[in-house]
């Protein structure tokens, strides 16, 4: 994938990504460290779970690199290198060049292998001469040859053939000149077979593409060409189209799962057992009533180990049953753009009429927050602003204008994972550039915010509806949807490595499933968002985002259920952000529903939210799903708005504040005029304060 638009993955490339750099800084680091080692992607191909870079960030932290004037190369390679020397693995074998001779360690501890698996080591040069020279490394009779500079560090992969059953070492030579050095590799081969499964819908009999994690006697496995994750609960997993074979050892230990709506099918397949065909059982079908499910914050691409496509986005959004998947072109922490390739502006060719695959964008400044754009015709500029070091460096135009530009395009807009904690604004304004969404207020009270992503890979899911329910006492119907913000091509980074769509949001669309018909339904209300749960909720026989009028101190009949395959613990009924009702689950903590009346005594919101333990099965936090409210007016003031606009009011105080300590704007006039714009829609919220 030489040609691959995010072009090659390495250590140097996840820094580009990561840190701003000056532009030449950039290009020189990858001339200094191009052609010195394989890309990161062959390397977790070939190394798989074993390869730990957690000592690479650790070895770069002590080489301090200047940001504002270009380093000198002798300072960028050490950078580089000491990168190179951080990775650690079982299947790395370390050589030490010095005027003395060789030297060559390794990780204590045998490898374990199936038969049949080929041994990959990764050979680590480090010349500590000053001279240049040739190298080669054999192992089994394969031999791989590179060059190394004096005092750099350069390293190559070598491979095995099949290896047999047993418990012996291989020797891995290298030659350095006219000398060389062996290094004995313990390797214990078991006994292996091949595993071959076939997936089926059990409805319609069709193959269906799921994830699947596997597991033997050695530990996580999968198909060679898989590309395997692990999850927020350090379980490997891969997706699979249909079908799928590996090589296991002993019995073979199956989890297959297709998003929220199927039963995950357990399974232990005994050793040496023919062919399986499984069939995959729905236990819900919201579609089919019209709600239509969708995870509006996807990386297909974000500073990780893998090289993706779009025919891996379409397998894993079949994988997880998710029919809206919106996929990000973003900035990640420099000026460097990930996806932009992809960007059409209308759906990609691998959709169909239950899958709607499409790229959008994530608009991120990290003092004002993050804004998911989807249906979007034409990419928002300028995607982000306020890094350093990047050709959008100040913090212009604020969030606001940019949500201009998404209307202008076609576009329906949520802000990213609001919090990351409690609302408690100390804790919100205590570091300007947490990417937490500091500008929502303003421009919630500007009319720029379509919805809100009230659950999010974070898993501040309480702490985040706290914040929504102070926005819908203020009177904004701002409905509730779900991004995930999960990075597809990184291989173990906790929660964000988790598979798309573990928060989803389902949509109750008019008529066809549309990109417009479904962000329609997003903009009305017509939402739920969940881990788990399905949820429905009527008042007075009206649906979730129905707006009713009633008398001052009224009743009216509210009906609540929350269906799930993982226990459920209640759920709850809040009205203006109390919890006015409650129901225990029943049947084995799996269906709980409310059939009560609410008196109305002023203007109100209805929603219902259901809460439940951990699950492995489970991603981003304990159960939990949340409706979007019925609104019922009656003339009267919320209690609650007067309260709730005074936080607010403090709120872009101190989000003011902010932009005058710590705001990069290029001159006084243009930081006067976002401070002009944030007071206007302060006063909006002082007029509710003041009544």
């Amino acid at each position: 994938m030489h040609d691959h638009p995010e072009g090659p993955r390495t250590l140097w490339t996840q820094v580009r990504d990561g840190l701003p750099l000056l532009p030449e800084t950039v290009t020189r680091g990858l001339e200094l460290e191009q052609g010195h080692h394989p890309t990161l992607t062959k390397l977790r191909e070939a190394l798989g779970f074993d390869l730990d870079l957690d000592g690479v960030q650790n070895a770069a932290r002590e080489v301090r690199l200047p940001r504002e004037e270009p380093p000198t190369d002798e300072l960028l390679t050490h950078y580089i290198d000491s990168m190179y020397r951080g990775i650690a693995s079982s299947r790395l074998v370390r050589v030490v060049v010095s005027d003395g001779g060789l030297a060559a360690m390794r990780a204590k501890g045998p490898v374990h292998l199936r038969n049949g698996e080929r041994l990959s080591v990764l050979v680590v040069v480090d010349n500590q001469t000053e001279r240049d020279f040739d190298f080669s490394a054999q192992l089994a009779g394969q031999t791989e040859s590179a060059a190394v500079e004096a005092g750099r560090v350069a390293s190559v992969l070598v491979h095995s053939g099949e290896t047999p059953i047993g418990t012996g070492e291989i020797d891995v030579e290298v030659k350095c000149d006219s000398k060389k050095v062996t290094q004995q590799v313990p390797v214990e081969v078991s006994s292996s077979w091949t595993l071959s499964v076939k997936m089926l819908d059990d409805e319609t009999g069709e193959p269906a593409a799921a994830r699947v994690y596997l597991s033997d006697d050695l530990g996580p496995a999968w198909p060679a060409a898989a590309k395997v994750r692990r999850d927020e609960h350090d379980n490997a997993f891969f997706h699979a189209d249909g079908r799928f074979e590996a090589t296991v050892s002993g019995d073979a230990k199956l989890i297959i799962a297709r998003g929220m709506e199927y039963e995950p099918l357990e399974l232990t397949v005994p050793a040496e057992s023919e062919g399986q065909s499984v069939r995959l059982r729905r236990w819900s079908h919201m579609s089919r009533q019209g709600w239509w499910s969708g995870d509006v914050h996807v990386h297909l691409h974000y500073g990780g180990e893998y090289l993706l496509d779009p025919a891996h986005a379409s397998l894993v959004q079949r994988g997880e049953d998710v029919n809206f998947m919106n996929m990000m072109v973003a900035n990640q922490g420099s000026g460097f753009v990930h996806d932009e390739a992809y960007f059409e502006g209308r759906p990609h060719e691998l959709s169909d009429a239950e899958h709607i695959l499409r790229w959008g964008e994530e608009y991120r400044n990290d003092f004002y927050g993050h804004l998911c754009m989807y249906g979007i015709t034409a990419l928002v500029p300028p995607i982000y602003s306020g890094f350093r070091l990047s050709e959008h460096s100040h913090d212009l135009p604020a969030n606001a204008l940019a949500a201009d530009r998404c209307h202008e395009a076609g576009g329906t807009l949520s802000y990213a994972h609001p919090l990351f904690g409690t609302g408690d604004l100390d804790r919100v304004f205590t570091h300007p550039r947490t990417v937490e969404a500091k500008e929502l207020p303003v421009d919630m009270a500007l009319g720029k915010v379509d919805a809100l992503d009230v659950m999010s890979y974070p898993g501040s899911d309480l702490e985040t509806s706290e914040l929504w329910y102070k926005l819908l006492n203020c009177g904004f119907r701002v409905p509730a949807t779900a991004g995930t913000d999960t990075f597809m091509n990184f291989v173990g980074t906790g929660i964000f490595s988790n598979p798309p769509a573990g928060n989803r949001v389902f949509a109750n669309v008019d008529g066809a499933f549309t990109t417009a018909s479904w962000c329609q339904a997003i903009r009305e209300g017509r939402t739920f968002v969940t881990n788990g749960p399905m949820l429905s909720l009527s008042v007075e026989g009206q649906p979730i985002g129905a707006n009713l009028q009633s008398e001052p101190g009224g009743r009216v009949r509210v009906e609540a259920e929350a269906r799930s395959l993982r226990v459920i613990e209640r759920l709850e009924l809040v009205v203006n952000g109390d919890i006015v009702a409650t129901a225990d689950a029943t049947d084995a903590g799996r269906p709980a529903r409310i059939e009560t009346e609410v008196a109305i005594a002023a203007d109100s919101w209805i929603s219902a939210r259901a809460l439940g333990p951990p699950h492995p099965q489970v991603f981003g936090g304990p159960l939990f799903g949340h409706t979007s409210p019925v609104y019922v007016s009656v003339g009267e003031e919320n209690p609650r708005t007067r309260e709730a606009a005074a936080y607010f009011v403090e709120w872009i105080d101190r989000l003011i504040g902010l932009c005058n300590e710590q705001g990069r704007y290029p001159s006084d006039t243009e930081r006067d005029e976002v401070i002009k714009l944030f007071r206007a829609a302060q006063a909006h919220y002082e007029r509710m304060v003041s009544g």
